[in-house]
């Protein structure tokens, strides 16, 4: 949500500017471009209906790796992000500032990750290493339709070449862990399947409160 309100703070003073202080060009015809952000790198086309109303689709890609720790777990995590879908943009001042809302299809956007305990286990008495211990590795995934709300800013000059700034907010859900698989004492071990299950909890535990996903995208085009 930050990200939402340093996007707002930044765009609100262009409210103000008139729509007469814009070149056809920025209410009229087919945009064709890149954005970058939040949601990833792809292409992205926009048409505007009229000045105040336009729609834009998109598609995003973007992959990163990071690591963390839950209670005496460290873990190795990849974030894919492959995404597309849509938004309508209302421009309420029949200028560049925009109001936008729409979808977007979320279900391949996934973060994989591989666990090992950092400290020795005890299971039934019995003490293992970290390795003997084995692994857990799965899948971090929220819902597949995922609305979206931002708000932003576009601007195409009178020789066609557009650019823009939407910050705002994706609610793809609650993640939940998924596809969990254990090795070593925690997959074979019955004395560790307590533990097992305690770890899958803290895990999901972890994650539940990321119901919001921010975004922040960066547009550039050209406009036919």
């Amino acid at each position: 949500m930050k990200t939402l309100c340093l996007a707002s703070l930044f765009l609100l003073p262009m409210m103000a500017a008139p729509a007469s202080a814009l070149p056809l060009a920025s209410v009229a015809g087919i945009t064709v471009g890149v954005t970058g952000g939040t949601l990833g790198v792809g292409p992205e086309v926009s048409y505007a209906v009229n000045p105040l109303i336009a729609v834009r689709a998109s598609a995003t890609f973007l992959g990163f790796s990071g690591n963390g720790h839950v209670a005496d777990y460290r873990y190795d995590g990849h974030a894919h992000l492959s995404n597309y879908g849509g938004t309508i943009d209302l421009h309420p001042f029949a200028n560049g500032f925009r109001l936008s809302a729409g979808a977007r299809s979320t279900g391949d956007n996934r973060i994989s990750f591989t666990g090992k305990a950092r400290v020795n286990q005890t299971y039934g008495g019995v003490t293992f290493t970290p390795d003997q211990a084995g692994t857990l590795s799965g899948d971090i995934k929220t819902k597949s339709v995922a609305p979206i709300l931002t708000v932003g800013y576009a601007h195409t000059t009178i020789s066609g070449i557009m650019f823009g700034l939407d910050g705002g907010v994706m609610f793809h859900g609650h993640p939940h862990v998924d596809d969990l698989v254990a090795t070593g004492e925690l997959d074979s071990n019955p004395n560790a399947q307590t533990s097992l299950i305690n770890e899958e909890q803290r895990l999901q535990d972890k994650v539940h409160d990321y119901a919001y996903y921010p975004v922040l995208q960066l547009s550039l085009g050209y406009r036919f």
